[in-house]
Protein backbone atom coordinates (compact mmCIF):
# COMPACT_ATOMS: atom_id res chain seq x y z
CA UNK A 1 0.00 0.00 0.00
CA UNK A 2 2.78 2.40 0.32
CA UNK A 3 4.24 1.80 -2.88
CA UNK A 4 0.88 2.50 -4.33
CA UNK A 5 0.81 6.08 -2.07
CA UNK A 6 4.11 6.78 -3.10
CA UNK A 7 3.45 6.35 -6.73
CA UNK A 8 0.24 8.43 -6.43
CA UNK A 9 2.08 11.47 -5.14
CA UNK A 10 4.43 11.19 -7.55
CA UNK A 11 1.81 10.68 -10.43
CA UNK A 12 0.30 13.93 -8.73
CA UNK A 13 3.08 15.70 -8.90
CA UNK A 14 3.89 14.67 -12.76
CA UNK A 15 0.28 16.37 -13.40
CA UNK A 16 1.05 19.06 -11.69
CA UNK A 17 4.46 19.79 -13.44
CA UNK A 18 2.60 18.87 -16.77
CA UNK A 19 0.05 21.46 -15.85
CA UNK A 20 2.46 24.11 -15.59
CA UNK A 21 3.99 23.67 -18.80
CA UNK A 22 1.13 23.99 -20.38
CA UNK A 23 -0.57 27.34 -22.55
CA UNK A 24 -2.14 29.74 -19.73
CA UNK A 25 -5.24 29.72 -22.03
CA UNK A 26 -4.92 25.71 -21.89
CA UNK A 27 -5.58 26.14 -17.69
CA UNK A 28 -8.24 28.60 -18.00
CA UNK A 29 -10.04 26.27 -20.54
CA UNK A 30 -9.85 23.48 -17.82
CA UNK A 31 -10.46 25.70 -15.19
CA UNK A 32 -14.40 26.56 -17.12
CA UNK A 33 -14.74 22.91 -17.71
CA UNK A 34 -14.20 22.09 -14.11
CA UNK A 35 -16.81 24.80 -13.45
CA UNK A 36 -19.33 23.82 -15.85
CA UNK A 37 -18.72 20.07 -16.07
CA UNK A 38 -17.67 19.36 -12.68
CA UNK A 39 -19.82 21.78 -10.10
CA UNK A 40 -22.83 22.29 -12.87
CA UNK A 41 -23.11 18.44 -13.32
CA UNK A 42 -23.30 18.30 -9.49
CA UNK A 43 -26.07 21.40 -8.77
CA UNK A 44 -28.21 19.76 -11.43
CA UNK A 45 -28.02 16.14 -10.30
CA UNK A 46 -30.22 16.38 -7.80
CA UNK A 47 -33.06 17.53 -10.87
CA UNK A 48 -31.69 15.35 -13.63
CA UNK A 49 -30.55 12.38 -14.94
CA UNK A 50 -28.48 13.88 -17.84
CA UNK A 51 -26.48 15.44 -15.24
CA UNK A 52 -26.20 12.98 -12.94
CA UNK A 53 -24.29 10.99 -16.60
CA UNK A 54 -22.25 13.89 -16.76
CA UNK A 55 -21.13 13.64 -12.59
CA UNK A 56 -20.78 10.04 -13.24
CA UNK A 57 -18.48 10.75 -15.80
CA UNK A 58 -16.60 13.38 -14.09
CA UNK A 59 -16.50 10.92 -11.07
CA UNK A 60 -14.59 8.35 -12.88
CA UNK A 61 -12.71 10.43 -14.96
CA UNK A 62 -10.52 11.99 -12.03
CA UNK A 63 -8.79 8.41 -10.98
CA UNK A 64 -9.00 7.02 -14.64
CA UNK A 65 -6.28 9.99 -15.33
CA UNK A 66 -4.50 9.61 -12.44
CA UNK A 67 -3.92 6.06 -13.34
CA UNK A 68 -3.48 7.06 -16.59
CA UNK A 69 -0.72 9.17 -15.68
CA UNK A 70 0.64 6.92 -13.38
CA UNK A 71 1.01 4.48 -16.06
CA UNK A 72 1.79 6.18 -19.26
CA UNK A 73 3.08 9.74 -18.08
CA UNK A 74 1.83 12.76 -18.87
CA UNK A 75 1.83 13.67 -22.46
CA UNK A 76 -0.76 14.25 -25.27
CA UNK A 77 -2.83 10.94 -23.91
CA UNK A 78 -4.40 12.62 -20.88
CA UNK A 79 -7.23 13.44 -22.97
CA UNK A 80 -8.04 9.44 -23.61
CA UNK A 81 -10.16 9.53 -20.35
CA UNK A 82 -12.68 12.64 -21.94
CA UNK A 83 -12.78 10.92 -25.37
CA UNK A 84 -13.71 7.07 -23.73
CA UNK A 85 -15.99 8.76 -20.79
CA UNK A 86 -17.52 11.76 -21.76
CA UNK A 87 -18.75 10.99 -25.32
CA UNK A 88 -21.47 8.54 -24.45
CA UNK A 89 -22.43 11.76 -22.56
CA UNK A 90 -22.22 13.96 -25.53
CA UNK A 91 -24.18 12.14 -27.29
CA UNK A 92 -26.74 11.36 -25.09
CA UNK A 93 -27.38 15.41 -24.85
CA UNK A 94 -27.13 15.59 -28.24
CA UNK A 95 -30.40 12.90 -27.68
CA UNK A 96 -32.06 15.33 -25.18
CA UNK A 97 -31.78 18.01 -26.81
CA UNK A 98 -35.02 18.36 -28.28
CA UNK A 99 -35.93 17.72 -25.68
CA UNK A 100 -34.09 20.63 -23.31
CA UNK A 101 -36.10 24.07 -22.74
CA UNK A 102 -33.06 26.26 -24.04
CA UNK A 103 -34.49 29.32 -22.15
CA UNK A 104 -34.65 27.92 -18.36
CA UNK A 105 -31.32 28.04 -16.27
CA UNK A 106 -30.61 24.51 -16.58
CA UNK A 107 -30.82 24.64 -20.44
CA UNK A 108 -28.30 27.49 -20.42
CA UNK A 109 -26.29 24.97 -18.10
CA UNK A 110 -27.25 21.81 -20.48
CA UNK A 111 -26.22 24.61 -23.87
CA UNK A 112 -22.92 24.93 -22.12
CA UNK A 113 -22.19 21.73 -20.85
CA UNK A 114 -22.40 20.17 -24.38
CA UNK A 115 -20.15 22.80 -26.05
CA UNK A 116 -17.87 22.42 -23.52
CA UNK A 117 -17.53 18.66 -24.07
CA UNK A 118 -17.78 18.95 -27.70
CA UNK A 119 -15.02 21.64 -28.04
CA UNK A 120 -12.53 19.45 -25.20
CA UNK A 121 -13.53 16.23 -27.58
CA UNK A 122 -11.96 17.83 -30.25
CA UNK A 123 -8.93 19.08 -28.59
CA UNK A 124 -8.51 15.43 -26.82
CA UNK A 125 -8.93 14.02 -30.65
CA UNK A 126 -6.16 16.05 -31.89
CA UNK A 127 -4.01 15.25 -29.00
CA UNK A 128 -4.61 11.39 -29.05
CA UNK A 129 -3.93 11.41 -32.89
CA UNK A 130 -0.91 13.26 -32.25
CA UNK A 131 0.16 11.06 -29.71
CA UNK A 132 0.02 7.61 -31.64
CA UNK A 133 1.69 9.67 -34.91
CA UNK A 134 4.49 10.59 -32.26
CA UNK A 135 4.18 14.33 -32.82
Amino acid sequence: MAEFMEALQAASAAQDAYVATLPVWVRYWMYWMLAVLGLGSLVFSFFRSEARWLLLAMVVMFPATIALGMYAGWNKLWGVTHLVLWTPVAVLFIRRWPQIDKRSVYGVWFVLALATMLISLVFDAKDFVEYLMGI
